[in-house]
């Protein structure tokens, strides 16, 4: 048996005003079109609602029920919108956002520093850890909202893209393995994978999606890497590498938040897996609530600038 407000309504109406004549007035419809929809009620729940008595109409005892409870219903209907416009107007409520570590470090003093802005009476609860149990934790309903890079496997979210932005393979400048380097017109390094077979690299935890995608590009690359090292910490392998200690994969985001000018040539590679897709998923999109709407245009905002070099996509 299927309930909706509306029948609530109408047979709250007929209660109301013992007359289907008066309770179609007071709904605005015609009399013929609550009679036909009332029939129709009675038919759907397999049950006698009223008996019309003349011109008069009298509840039966499961009218009485549906009437007095339904009341209770739409009671706490209004509650809840009353809750809800609250919500819009003073920006109160929770968000629940979903960012791994690495990606945190720029994700979190990027986009919730001016959301806070907007809704200071708002309460961010982050969850922080690996992209695949923080996608579970957004098909679980325990999160409203995930930034990740998009994984290579498969999740059940919806999702719009907020940029791009590239792998690169960075190697200390004042190391014998810059000579490997190649220089574009506009001076941009570049590094073929297959050259860079004898280098050791400082790889990330296979967990991570940074060490996924890198072992990935050495695998097409058709190499066995030698790690030297193996660390979750992004910017340590950076440092790592500056000193010359090994090679390391990082993101563009993080070579740029990370380097002080000239002490690693960071390269692109020419493996198109490099060119990472960043993306902001949640369950359906139809039922974020206002604080989650209201974040994911300051994400889309605060991301859409020249860092992520937006491919129009």
């Amino acid at each position: 048996m299927e309930l909706e407000f509306k029948d609530i309504e109408y047979l709250c109406a007929v209660e109301q005003q013992r007359s289907i004549t008066k309770a179609a007035q007071s709904l605005f419809i015609t009399q013929p079109t609550l009679s036909q929809y009332l029939k129709h009620l009675q038919e759907r729940l397999d049950m006698v609602l009223f008996h019309v008595e003349g011109r008069k109409i009298r509840l039966t005892p499961e009218g009485e029920v549906l009437v007095r409870e339904g009341k209770k219903l739409l009671h706490q209907r209004e509650e809840m919108m009353a809750a809800m416009n609250s919500v819009n107007e003073t920006g109160c409520g929770l968000l629940r956002l979903a960012v791994p570590v690495g990606r945190g470090s720029h994700i979190i003093p990027t986009c919730i520093p001016p959301f806070h802005w907007r809704f200071p009476k708002a309460e961010i609860r982050l969850t922080e850890g690996h992209s695949k149990e923080l996608v579970n934790q957004v098909q679980a309903g325990a999160c409203d909202l995930v930034i990740i890079n998009k994984p290579s496997f498969p999740i059940h979210l919806e999702y719009e893209t907020l940029g791009y932005e590239k792998m690169m393979l960075v190697v200390g400048s004042d190391t014998p393995w810059a000579d490997y380097i190649r220089y574009d017109r506009d001076g941009q390094a570049h590094i073929g994978l297959k050259r860079c077979a004898d280098m050791p690299f400082v790889l990330h935890l296979p967990n991570q999606h940074t060490g996924q995608i890198e072992r990935q590009l050495l695998h097409n690359a058709g190499i066995k890497p030698k790690v030297i090292l193996e660390t979750q910490n992004l910017e340590a392998s950076y440092r790592l590498a500056t000193c010359g200690y090994g090679v390391t994969f990082l993101s563009e985001y993080h070579i740029n938040r990370l380097t002080t000018g000239g002490e690693t040539c960071n390269c692109v590679l020419d493996d198109p897996l490099s060119q990472m897709e960043i993306i902001i998923g949640y369950r359906r999109k139809e039922d974020l609530s206002f604080l989650a709407r209201e974040f994911l245009n300051t994400a889309r905002q605060a991301l859409a600038r020249p860092g992520l070099r937006d491919q129009g996509v």
